[in-house]
């Protein structure tokens, strides 16, 4: 069944007029998630590389003699220049976030840090009065490593997914093949390195972010209220996709915004469908300027005409198709950027270069696995389960660099 937009404006859409985008509310003028993502970095930094010094240190002492000397004084030369940097470079760039969603997110990020550090000193109690010693330090590397998951989940910063699963899966390599002070020194010193590196390239980010902010004419405040098909830093080609019937061309980008959002003219040619599919971490906002999108939600069916905007929360399957006969035409939205250009450009890329079925399903199965994998944030079909996917793509994608197969190439880039 079919039902008009007037009668789900609940549920799914809402009047052009009163889109005010996720940031509302929000003083810095940036999403929740984005903005608790700098305060993450700044914040969090610190706590990393306090927690850096004890490892190293502790590494240290655990070695001994000359070399633990040699150790300390270059951890320490290593922790200040690190501090230093974070001290000159940073101010100003992490203000604390507002709104009720930034509050759901600062408890959950907060509630989260202090059972880590209460689990830190229980855990040593439990496991010497176990009889096991040497698994204190890899025990609680693990569960630093689980709280970099947990903050990836909420705040979106991929470094910290990847330290938290070598935080995890390092001391457990480690503990089933060492043992005693080898075991307490190889943690130690992996995790201090692993978790300095971390700090400093989150300090990184920052000092970026407010050297970009400071020469020539200032940015506006709030990059959602950015002027429909004005892009301040670069001009694109539009790009067509025989598979789906759709041009797109770029209007915003992620380096415009601090990768708050992508932007994009849209048009869909009679007869065009995008099957169903999912953006796992993306929310994204149709608004139609002419035509009718017929779309999915769930499965359900809806059609949206000229002044409507879709919403679609991250995770929610649907679909979009024009039965004609007019060409449709809208702007979309997709908080955060994440690579959504990337994607689109590789979908149609691979079409045009003749690599794919009629569809726009690869030829090579190496090139599947290498480009839905490597874009597996930004979108996933839902024609076979996400964990059959789950279970088939890494392989490919592990294959495809072995073979030298690119999930992306440069002559698919829009930038004019």
């Amino acid at each position: 069944m079919t039902t008009q937009p007037e009668e789900i404006n609940a549920m799914t859409t809402q009047q052009t007029t009163n889109t005010t985008g996720p940031a509302a509310g929000n003083a810095a003028g940036l999403t929740p998630a984005a903005a608790w993502s700098r305060r993450v970095r700044l914040m969090g930094g610190f706590i990393q590389t306090g927690f850096a010094a004890f490892w190293l240190t502790r590494a240290s002492l655990t070695i001994g003699g000359r070399a633990a000397d040699v150790l300390i004084a270059a951890s320490g030369v290593a922790v200040i220049a690190v501090v230093t940097y974070a001290l000159k470079n940073t101010a100003g760039t992490a203000p604390r976030p507002t709104g009720p969603e930034a509050s759901r997110i600062g408890r959950s990020v907060t509630t989260a840090t202090v059972i880590q550090l209460a689990v830190t000193f229980v855990l040593p109690v439990i496991l010497i009065a176990a009889g096991h010693p040497g698994w204190v330090l890899p025990s609680i590397a693990i569960t630093i490593g689980m709280l970099e998951l947990w903050i990836d989940h909420e705040v979106h910063i991929p470094r910290l997914r990847l330290l938290g699963w070598a935080l995890i899966a390092g001391p457990v390599i480690l503990a089933a093949t060492m043992s005693g002070p080898a075991l307490a020194a190889t943690t130690g010193l992996g995790a201090g390195v692993l978790l300095l590196g971390s700090a400093a390239a989150g300090f990184h980010d920052l000092a970026s972010l407010r050297r970009a902010r400071q020469p020539g004419p200032a940015a506006p405040e709030d990059p959602m209220t950015m002027p429909q098909g004005d892009s301040p830093m670069t001009s694109f080609r539009p790009f067509f996709n025989p598979a789906t019937g759709e041009w797109i061309t770029y209007t915003a980008v992620a380096e415009d915004n601090d990768g708050q959002l992508v932007r994009f003219t849209w048009r869909i040619v009679p007869g065009g469908v995008i099957s169903e599919h999912i953006h796992p971490r993306q929310d994204e906002q149709f608004t139609v300027l002419a035509g009718e999108a017929h779309y999915t939600l769930n499965g359900a069916e809806h059609v949206a005409g000229a002044g409507q905007t879709i919403v679609v929360p991250a995770g929610v399957p649907h679909s979009v198709g024009n039965p004609g006969p007019a060409q449709t035409d809208a702007i979309v939205e997709r908080r955060p950027a994440l690579q959504a250009k990337e994607f689109h450009e590789a979908a149609a890329g691979l079409v045009a270069d003749g690599k794919t079925t009629p569809t726009g399903v690869p030829k090579n199965p190496l090139q599947l696995g290498a480009t839905f994998w490597h874009f597996r944030h930004e979108s996933r079909v839902t024609s076979s389960p996400i964990w059959v996917q789950n279970l088939i793509l890494p392989p490919l994608w592990a294959l495809a660099k072995v073979f030298r197969v690119r999930p992306y190439h440069q002559h698919w880039d829009s930038r004019t």
